[in-house]
């Protein structure tokens, strides 16, 4: 099936590779770090700094399809999953399919993901209650909790899941566990609830294609693998992993109300609310104030105006009026100044 495979233009070893069972069958990772094998890394970004595999599909080998059942497949490829090291493959639903006849290039862009822990967020941040992975992804939750209801219904697991329990049958699979695990998977959204990590890393995919052979290729590759030119175009594909750049986007949750802020806004509200009680207070103080000096000291100005002689009280009384009438005369008595007027007007 393999018929090419290099990365970072060298050579690709077996031991790269490692055979892991899906939903789908006996697969194969590529750098997953396990068995003991070192991590390969990249120094640059681009086409032919990653990860470029030539595969024949063998559409010979394929099973005739007789009629419609849960597992008649239609298509022909491949299907591919990128994910961390970290995380179980579940490429029966997270995979992206790569059809024959063309070459793909898939563009990556590593993405981290920061979520906010509770009361603030919905994310888990404790680590994975399981015997079977030691850190918590969605795909290990999912592949565990699938693992359990397998075992509680059928009293068995499939060859993909993890554990030392007793494989399902061709029996058991086509009585409990196929119909068990559709179920779970399609209708039961209460028994597997998976809260998302709160530090996760997902990469981004742009796919482009080309189509092979060329017309000028097709007769150089069908004698190279000794095939006809026709299965060349039916059952070759080439795929071409690698990154779009050295950089990564992080995406991180923040609160959107932090206790300083929450501090702040109250410390100002309650400094803006007591301040203008306390400015009205006064407003209220000057007004009483202004309102209560124009009466007393407006009927005190009305008890000091001048008034005429009373005969009981001679101490209100004008003086010259006063001396005028003491002298026994009346105001058109006295002596008139042909330009100044009488005595009394003189006076005033």
């Amino acid at each position: 099936m393999l018929l090419q495979c290099t990365f970072r233009g060298e050579e690709c070893y077996p031991a790269n590779f490692t055979t892991i069972y899906t939903r789908y069958g006996k697969c194969y990772t590529f750098n997953s770090g396990q068995d003991g094998n070192p991590l390969l890394t990249t120094l640059k970004g681009g086409t032919g700094n990653g990860l470029e595999i030539m595969l024949d599909i063998q559409q010979d080998e394929y099973l005739p399809v007789w009629g419609e059942t849960d597992e008649t497949s239609y298509e022909a490829g491949i299907k591919v999953q990128i994910h961390s090291q970290d995380e179980p493959p579940f490429i029966d639903q997270l995979g992206f399919g790569v059809a024959p006849g063309f070459q793909t290039f898939v563009s990556c862009q590593q993405q981290l993901l920061l979520y906010l822990p509770p009361p603030w967020g919905d994310c888990k941040s404790t680590p994975m209650e399981s015997e079977f992975f030691s850190t918590y992804s969605i795909t290990g939750c999912r592949i565990d909790c699938e693992t359990r209801y397998l075992l509680e219904n059928c009293n068995c697991r499939m060859v993909h899941m993890p554990g030392t329990s007793t494989v399902c049958t061709p029996e058991q699979y086509k009585d409990c566990a196929d119909p068990a695990l559709d179920f779970l998977v399609e209708k039961d959204n209460d028994y597997c609830v998976c809260q998302t990590p709160c530090n996760m890393t997902r990469y981004g995919k742009e796919l482009s294609m080309v189509k092979i052979p060329s017309k000028a290729s097709a007769k150089y590759l069908a004698k190279k693998f000794n095939k006809t030119e026709q299965y060349i175009g039916d059952n070759i594909l080439v795929l071409d992993i690698f990154f779009e750049a050295l950089n990564y986007e992080k995406i991180e949750q923040k609160k959107a109300y932090e206790i300083a802020g929450l501090l702040g806004d109250i410390g100002g509200q309650m400094g803006l609310f007591i301040g203008a009680s306390v400015l009205t207070i006064l407003e209220i103080f000057d007004y009483l104030y202004e309102v209560f000096k124009d009466k007393v000291l407006g009927s005190f100005l009305r008890k000091k105006r001048p008034q005429r002689c009373q005969s009981d009280n001679l101490s209100t009384c004008d003086t010259l009026r006063s001396h005028s009438d003491s002298l026994g005369f009346t105001p058109n008595m006295l002596p008139r100044h042909p330009t100044l007027g009488n005595f009394e007007e003189f006076a005033c």
